[in-house]
């Protein structure tokens, strides 16, 4: 036994090994350095055999000169992180017996270009291949396993018609292939290259942050066809009946109003719109989730409407330019670091009782607390067609006042009927 290898576990050619249980080990740690590297379908300790089964958590990461890896068919679970910041492995095979590859398990493998599963696995984790940033292809064979790929090297649930990832090396436009009926959340993320994505009819169902982290697109374009999701003539994306905001492209800028007929504004809709300068939250919103307008650096004036319920973690993460903010009164509860990062925010009024995470504020920030009152409420732009480009006007009223009657090409926020007539001045 090595010098500071536990005594469940056996060093052998700089690869320490840990028993699970009789017969049965996973490798625990690699300490070599040498470029490549082949891991035996079973090793001998004290005249026992013993199968490799499992690669553990972390057992490979931080080891940029591995640039080649070869594991046995025993295979049955790569560990979370365990080839993490692995910068050199150019292409990896994924063993026949693999039943799960865990959460950032090639994460930062910045020049895998391909990854091959000829039995695909049950289960890939979150962010699995975070940070491939070279990856050109999934290749997984149809009826194999649980997962299959596309001529285009797309990752698609076997059988579901889920498109589960793209490759993050994807440039350019994407073209979602007809008959696709869910885009999986994340799908598409840190697609640095991806400048348009165009949305098929056959869409029902969009995961959250399907565009995080990709900040050069320009424009989603949804199939009119298409009974579930619609965008507008800047690109963002709605559902059909303009409720929630799925995702906005990074080229909008200037003043942003969302339509009153919004309720929802989702995970990263708005994530690194750096252009917008200025933000209007209809009477009607009710939801703002994590990180909607996180990175939209330049935004200088927010205004809240007095319906919003709940802002979530990061929401408005990294917004330098907000000054001050009023948070309304029928705020609940505001999330983790909703606002930190915003280095210029020096003033933040916020009414008694909301519940508040932890670090919402940047620490240079003075924090008034007010009472509950009733406030005039700002309702904004009811919807700004994509096809007529025709926008339609805005109202304001008092939280205790009568509701008015509302008309417009949008659902009535007090009524169910829809006309088409436009709002009045």
């Amino acid at each position: 036994m090595a010098p500071g290898v536990a005594p469940d576990s056996a060093d052998i050619g700089k690869t320490v090994y840990q028993r699970m249980d009789e017969g049965r080990v996973r490798v625990l740690r690699y300490q070599g350095g040498k470029p490549r590297v082949e891991i035996p379908p079973g090793i001998y300790v004290a005249k026992k055999e013993y199968s490799v089964i499992e690669i553990g958590e972390g057992a490979f990461a931080g080891h940029p000169e591995l640039a080649s890896v070869s594991l046995p068919d025993c295979i049955e679970t790569i560990g979370d992180k365990a080839f993490e910041g692995c910068s050199g492995i150019v292409e990896i095979d994924i063993p026949r017996g693999t039943a799960s590859i865990r959460g950032n398990a090639f994460a930062g493998c910045s020049r895998l270009e391909t990854v091959r599963m000829p039995d695909s696995p049950k289960k890939i984790g979150k962010h699995a291949f975070d940070g491939c940033s070279s990856l050109k292809a999934f290749i997984a064979e149809k009826g194999k396993g649980d997962y299959v790929s596309d001529k285009d090297g797309c990752l698609y649930d076997d059988g579901s018609d889920r498109l589960f990832r793209v490759p993050y090396a994807m440039s350019g436009t994407v073209d979602v292939p007809p008959g696709t009926k869910e885009i999986a959340g994340e799908a598409l993320s840190g697609c640095v290259g991806v400048t348009s994505v165009r949305i098929p009819a056959s869409v029902e169902k969009i995961g959250d942050r399907i565009l995080s982290g990709c900040g050069s697109v320009a424009m989603i374009y949804v199939n009119p066809r298409n009974e579930h999701f619609r965008s507008d003539l800047q690109g963002i994306l709605y559902d059909s009946e303009v409720t929630e905001v799925v995702r906005a492209p990074n080229s909008v800028t200037g003043e942003l109003e969302i339509p009153a007929t919004v309720r929802r504004i989702r995970m990263n809709a708005f994530e690194k719109c750096a252009g917008l300068t200025s933000v209007t939250i209809p009477y009607g919103t009710t939801i703002i989730e994590d990180s909607a307008f996180e990175g939209c650096s330049k935004i200088r004036r927010l205004s809240l409407s007095g319906s919003i319920r709940s802002i979530g973690e990061g929401a408005f993460r990294g917004c330098a330019g907000i000054v001050s903010v009023t948070i309304p009164d029928s705020v609940e509860e505001i999330g983790d670091g909703a606002f930190a990062g915003c280095s210029r925010l020096v003033s933040a009024s916020i009414p008694m009782g909301t519940r508040l995470g932890e670090r919402v504020f940047p620490t240079n920030c003075d924090i008034r607390l007010e009472r509950r009152t009733g406030k005039k409420l700002n309702i904004g732009i009811v919807w700004a067609d994509a096809w007529t480009g025709k926008n339609y006007s805005r109202r304001s009223r008092t939280a205790s006042a009568t509701p008015a009657r509302w008309q417009g090409p949008c659902r009535n926020p007090d009524s169910t009927r829809r006309t088409s007539t436009p709002c009045a001045s």
